[in-house]
């Protein structure tokens, strides 16, 4: 990576403002036709560039004078530069793309302010300066020449960045917070940002909706993520593993290693403030999306959500069998094929000749078995009633 390079994601690491494009540096990309990534940071400077004059005005505002939150004018540069990062779209894509992106540049803010994060004039000036250093790295290259408009990268922060500094100055302390608060969780960031627009709408989601109303924004209604079900396996410094269908014994018998090679959906997640858990915990989480990163040649997965909610455990039942040659010879030349994986824990789990078997109750009196290192299979209600005497599972 070139000097210029690190120097525009330093650039857009500091200048992001939307929760979306936030998942999308961290997370998986959702938009597969997206420009190149050196036209899109560019992109992201310009956007607050422009976008500094009318920040000023939400400086300094008490969090309960709220006509000052949001402003037509401002919404149209975020507009604009969306249209020039993700070209084709819908025009409707651009003005929700504008919106989130003005959104968690307010909330990132409001959000630092809550807990009391503040700066000194020395912090002020820091900032500038690595704004203006940042930016005499890009001009070194000829091909951003044309973003300067002809000014020197010390006129152009005190022209366009000045205003906004103290909210870049308060954000950048919000992410210091939580990378401590988070050590060991590479997408710390996302955490803040996530926190900060739960914040944000518990505190003024009526002035963000009457603001999307005036300008005929139409949000999806949810927007909590992908829901998910499965027990959290470990929790150590802030961080909890959470492991999708995992089965409760599994918990005491298998190494972290075994737990994510044997599970397919094994992810870290932060533990959010007003969302505590515990090992053993069976939950539902509300995922933002999932990630992962190498170092030091091991690959860690991670992932983001903005809820959880606790279910009651699915516990499963060990069958001692008292006649496995019986049932080996049930499920001798069965047609296994190759095994889906399932979300939830199985009702049943036993041993043949030394493999275990697990088992899920199906629609209709079915049963699902998957066998260790041969596959799954389905079997009809009628089957799965001779099983079942076999087993001496009563029918239900």
């Amino acid at each position: 990576m070139s000097d210029v390079h690190k120097e525009l994601v330093k650039v857009a690491g500091d200048m992001t403002a939307s929760k979306e494009r936030v998942k999308q540096r961290v997370l998986q990309p959702r938009y597969p036709n997206r420009k190149p990534i050196r036209f899109k940071l560019l992109t992201v400077v310009l956007t607050l560039c422009m976008a500094g004059f009318v920040m000023m005005q939400l400086l300094g505002k008490d969090t309960t004078q709220t006509t000052s939150l949001f402003h037509e004018k401002q919404l149209e540069h975020f507009e604009r530069i969306s249209h020039m990062m993700w070209p084709g779209q819908e025009q409707e894509y651009y003005k929700k793309e504008a919106y989130r992106s003005y959104e968690q540049l307010v909330a990132a803010y409001y959000f630092a302010k809550s807990l009391g994060i503040a700066y000194s004039k020395d912090e002020l000036e820091a900032e500038r300066k690595k704004h203006v250093e940042q930016l005499e790295m890009l001009k070194q290259s000829p091909e951003y020449e044309a973003l300067f408009q002809g000014l020197e990268p010390s006129k152009y922060v005190d022209l366009y960045l000045k205003p906004i500094l103290p909210m870049y100055t308060a954000r950048t302390k919000l992410y210091d917070m939580y990378k401590e608060k988070y050590p060991t969780f590479y997408a710390y960031n996302g955490v803040a940002d996530i926190e900060a627009i739960l914040y944000f709408q518990a505190n003024f989601a009526e002035q963000a909706t009457a603001f999307q109303n005036d300008n005929n924004i139409e949000l999806r209604t949810s927007s909590s993520g992908t829901s998910l079900v499965g027990t959290v396996a470990k929790v150590e410094s802030n961080v909890f593993l959470f492991i999708e269908g995992v089965i409760p014994k599994d918990l005491d018998n298998m190494t972290e290693e075994q737990l994510e090679e044997k599970y397919k959906q094994a992810d870290w997640y932060p533990v959010l403030a007003d969302f505590p858990v515990e090992q053993g915990n069976y939950i539902k989480l509300y995922s933002m999306g999932t990630g992962s990163m190498e170092e030091n040649g091991s690959v860690q997965r991670y992932g983001l959500l903005n809820k959880v909610e606790m279910l009651e455990p699915i516990v499963t039942k060990e069958l001692d069998l008292q006649n496995e040659q019986e049932v080996a010879r049930f499920l001798q030349d069965m047609p296994w094929q190759s095994a889906d994986y399932m979300k939830r824990p199985p009702e049943y789990s036993f041993q043949v000749e030394g493999v275990r078997i697990e088992m899920w109750k199906g629609y209709g009196g079915s049963l699902y078995l998957q066998k260790v290192g041969s596959g799954e299979i389905q079997l009809s209600s009628k089957r799965a009633k001779e099983l079942k005497a076999l087993l001496g599972i009563e029918d239900s």
